[in-house]
């Protein structure tokens, strides 16, 4: 009788250690565009995108009007009844009027660069750690569902749509939500 119960729990051992594992995949790229807190960051982003366009919109305005201004000097300067001191007198009324423009040519590249720079380590640095309040949330749904592996979808040559936890997952970490306005 120990022999038979010795051999049944082995052969029940085996049967577990030869089961296949439970392996599911979920789109992390939909998981994050339906993300609520990545959709309010988004919104953020874009609202200093719209801010930044309309402070260089500002500045190009005034760049357009220091370069009619040189436009005019020039065309003054063309009058060939003109002598060399109003030529001249020209030349020096154009002068800081060239280095405004030029100044404010630098400054639209410069903060051009520099909210380009911003807005980009600030969108990484808020997706990954988005990223990771995911990926806390896909673990408690790996155990959940008994999972012994959760996948990214792109790396699936081939998957049964029944193992995609993507929906479930949304639906995870949009639970947290507030309540929309």
């Amino acid at each position: 009788m120990k022999k038979l119960t010795a051999l049944f729990a082995g052969l029940v051992a085996c049967a577990a250690l030869n089961a296949a594992p439970t392996i599911y995949f979920v789109d992390m790229g939909k998981a994050y565009q339906n993300f609520y807190k990545a959709k309010a960051a988004a919104e953020q982003i874009q609202a200093s995108i719209d801010s930044t366009k309309a402070e260089l919109a500002k500045m190009d305005k005034t760049r357009q009007e220091k370069a009619k201004q040189l436009q005019a000097i020039q065309e003054k300067a063309k009058n060939p009844a003109l002598g060399e001191d109003a030529k001249k007198k020209l030349a020096e009324e154009a002068q800081p009027i060239f280095a405004e423009y030029q100044q404010i040519e630098m400054n639209m590249r410069n903060i051009g660069n520099q909210a380009n720079e911003r807005l980009r380590q600030n969108a990484d640095s808020i997706r990954k750690v988005h990223m990771e309040e995911i990926a806390e949330v896909v673990k408690k749904l790996a155990a959940d569902k008994k999972a012994d592996f959760i996948l990214e979808k792109g790396v699936c040559h081939f998957a049964d749509p029944k193992a995609d936890l993507t929906d479930e997952l949304i639906k995870r970490i949009n639970a947290t939500a507030p309540a929309s306005k």
